[in-house]
């Protein structure tokens, strides 16, 4: 076992103890058999699928592969023991990731390699990662693959280029061809069958990652056990880590509807679902062994009381997975550990999860792209709770799609190193979260994309800006408390998001600066706004801003508000926000925005100097600025109202919230008669049958270079006339003489 590389996997005091156990140390446990004739102990992997049975393990168990199969309408009671997966003689790299220099490689052929740091290169895994140049080939030590006919994957980390090194043109990203060989040195070609006839798995030839880095992967399969080693030739400049040859597709219990034999670059690349390739008979069908347990229809699978673990870090694993579309996971006081590339903790359809703990060691993706590999994969469409649980670890946290689902009273402690993968992944129309605890260790909060109807409120987040990742280090990279995006949709669109309500969160943001990284911009806000094809509502929110040393290549906000120049802008109401930085940057880097409407929030300052509550505009693209703004009601504490502003053609307009009350007779209420300062009618308006108007008055319109203010307004009611403006006292009481 590689150690110091699993050290280097480890994060922020997460403990995973990995021990190899003697078959005299299995033969010395005392299992504890259930007295209830109706029980069903099992004490080892296997398939078990009689429905309406609760079955109950007598002792921990340990498979080499993949552990238990089950089939649906049942319980497994996990009595307090442990499952633990792939615990076999598993070899690795003893400096696979080159944080022992160059140990244990062979550079022959590879004149212009050289070890470097990420921290001064490009953040991927670990401390150092080598750089090659155009032709060369390394090669590794052997590794001992000890299981035959098996899956394996070789792998190969790539950090890619960053966007603007590629002058926008993704042809331009790193490439290499990855060779396996074996231990006579003679390059193995694989051909595998994914349901479309054989094709070649390994090698892989002039592969590059996806916009963000990751890894390339050869799949190894029907291998005779033996002594194998790596070949990795640059066939561009660029920057690998992390090579191994690991385990792959092995999971702790299975359920089973249909196999999903994909496990080819391509498909991965394609973000196609993998699922117990080990384990299929037919792979145009997707029908499995003729011993595994095949789940169809409706039905429950309950599993309470106990832990599933990994005993060795492999590449495409789960905890818990499922195929079986129409059978909802029930799962009640489970600790399920996991670890490795792309290391999930459950994927299933559908799930009812409560009092659970997920720890998930995955340092990074094969591909950041698509909503996969959280650590806890709803995928179906059937409504999911999860109440009550924990989450540490993973890229991203939780992932669901079911429509009204609910999400509560969890602790979410995100490990995000890639792009785009939040703590919650929201993508269930009409669906709740609340009164959770968001705080990241890195990496953001909630994402409600491209959905409708999704209420977030009563939690604790808290999220600071992110270092730079593989994918950002020359440029800007936000983390966000919540986050509502549709890029640019039109209005009304089935795939835009709006409708959704954020409220009563409390919310704290820090700022950072990284001046090591001058090329870098880390930004971090409460809301990142990105949704134009309908409202969406941001109100009673408390939120907190700091930036210990707020400068132009580090930015923090409360509201960043962006989505286009077209659509709708949302609306941002009853907020409290307390912030050293101005609070709200309104049509920003990340787009403009038109439409957007700021009413009745408090804005307090907590600098020590004078402070401009708003930010407007980002003159580096034409179309990042503001139009057709409203603010209206709002309240400003050590500090008055005003934008900091760009020269571009902003549009916005300030309203006075007018409040007027009639207290004489209620059956004969005067119409009321609004007038400019000249006493030209400007409007009339209706008392309601209480007695009550609420109006807005125009105090100051801007329309790029030139702004109108007016000076107030007389209110003419019956007899009485008042002249109003945004001093005035509310609420205006007339009749009261009648």
């Amino acid at each position: 076992m590689d150690k110091s590389g699993l050290a280097r996997w480890l994060k922020g005091g997460f403990l995973i103890t990995l021990f190899m156990v003697s078959p005299m140390l299995l033969f010395g446990q005392s299992p504890t058999l259930p007295s209830d004739p109706g029980l069903i102990p099992i004490d080892g992997p296997g398939y078990y699928g009689k429905e309406g049975s609760t079955y109950v393990l007598t002792r921990d168990i340990r498979a080499e592969k993949s552990a238990l199969f089950l089939g649906k309408d049942l319980t497994l009671d996990l009595n307090g023991h442990t499952i633990t997966f792939a615990d076999g003689a598993y070899d690795s790299l003893e400096n696979g990731g080159f944080e022992s220099g160059l140990d244990g490689w062979d550079l022959s052929n590879a004149p212009g390699a050289a070890l470097l740091e990420t921290r001064k290169t490009r953040p991927f895994v670990g401390e150092r990662l080598l750089g090659l140049q155009k032709g060369d080939e390394i090669v590794s030590a052997y590794i001992d693959l000890p299981y035959a006919h098996r899956s394996y994957y070789a792998i190969c980390g790539i950090t890619g280029r960053v966007f603007s090194d590629m002058g926008g043109d993704l042809a331009n990203e790193m490439k290499i061809s990855l060779f396996v060989e074996d231990e006579q040195g003679k390059e193995v070609e694989v051909m595998t069958d994914y349901g479309s006839g054989p094709v070649r798995s390994s090698p892989v030839f002039h592969k590059s990652p996806r916009l963000g880095g990751g890894f390339i992967v050869a799949h190894l399969q029907g291998l005779p056990a033996g002594k194998y080693r790596i070949r990795v030739k640059a066939e561009t400049d660029c920057l690998v880590d992390e090579i191994g040859i690991f385990p792959a597709f092995d999971v702790g219990i299975a359920i089973v509807g249909k196999t999903h034999p994909k496990g080819h670059y391509d498909h991965l690349y394609e973000n196609e679902h993998a699922a117990f390739y080990d384990y299929t008979a037919d792979f145009q069908t997707g029908n499995p062994l003729p011993e595994v347990p095949q789940v169809s229809g409706k039905g429950t699978v309950t599993i309470k009381n106990g832990t599933i673990k990994a005993g060795f870090r492999g590449v495409m694993s789960w905890g818990i997975q499922s195929t079986a579309e129409d059978v909802e996971l029930i799962l009640d006081g489970v600790t399920i550990i996991n670890q490795g590339i792309n290391a999930t903790a459950v994927d299933v359809p559908q799930a009812s999860i409560s009092h659970c703990r997920f720890e998930v060691t995955n340092p990074q993706l094969i591909h950041r792209h698509g909503s996969q590999h959280y650590a806890v994969d709803l995928r179906g469409r059937g409504a999911s709770e999860v109440a009550y649980s924990a989450f540490y670890g993973g890229q991203g946290c939780l992932v669901f799609k079911g429509k009204k689902s609910s999400i509560h009273h969890n602790t979410f402690v995100n490990q995000q190193l890639v792009t785009n993968h939040y703590s919650i992944m929201a993508m269930g129309d009409s669906s709740l979260i609340y009164e959770n605890n968001i705080v990241p260790e890195v990496g953001s909060g909630i994402e409600i994309f491209r959905h409708k109807g999704i209420e977030i409120f009563n939690n604790r987040i808290k999220i600071e800006a992110s270092p730079p990742t593989t994918e950002y280090g020359k440029e800007e990279f936000s983390t966000a408390a919540i986050r509502i995006a549709d890029y640019r949709d039109s209005p009304g669109s089935p795939t835009g998001a709006f409708g959704n309500k954020v409220y009563n969160n409390t919310i704290e943001v820090r700022g950072r600066s990284f001046p090591e990284y001058p090329e870098y911009t880390p930004m971090a806000w409460a809301i990142f706004y990105s949704a134009s094809a309908g409202d969406n509502f941001i109100f009673g929110n408390h939120i907190t801003v700091e930036h210990p040393s707020p400068s132009s290549r580090s930015e923090a906000a409360a509201f960043y508000i962006g989505g286009g120049l077209t659509g709708y802008g949302g609306e941002f109401r009853d907020n409290t926000v307390y912030s050293n930085v101005p609070a709200a940057w309104i049509g920003c880097r990340y787009g403009g925005t038109v439409n957007t409407r700021l009413a009745f929030n408090h804005f307090i300052n907590t600098s020590s100097g004078a402070l401009q509550p708003f930010r407007m505009g980002w003159e580096s693209c034409d179309s990042c600025y503001a139009k057709e703004v409203t603010f209206v009601g709002n309240t400003f504490h050590q500090m008055d109202f005003g934008i900091l502003m760009t020269e571009q053609p902003h549009s916005y307009r300030v309203m006075m919230p007018v409040e007027v009350l009639w207290q004489g007779n209620k059956m004969d209420m005067p119409v009321i008669q609004v007038e400019d300062k000249d006493g030209m009618l400007i409007q009339t308006a209706q008392f309601n049958k209480e007695g009550l108007w609420l109006g807005e008055l125009l105090l100051e319109t801007y329309q790029h270079p030139q702004s109108n203010r007016k000076e107030g307004y007389w209110l003419v009611v019956g007899k009485e006339k008042r002249f109003v403006t945004r001093q005035t006292f509310q609420p205006i009481v007339f009749g009261a003489l009648e």
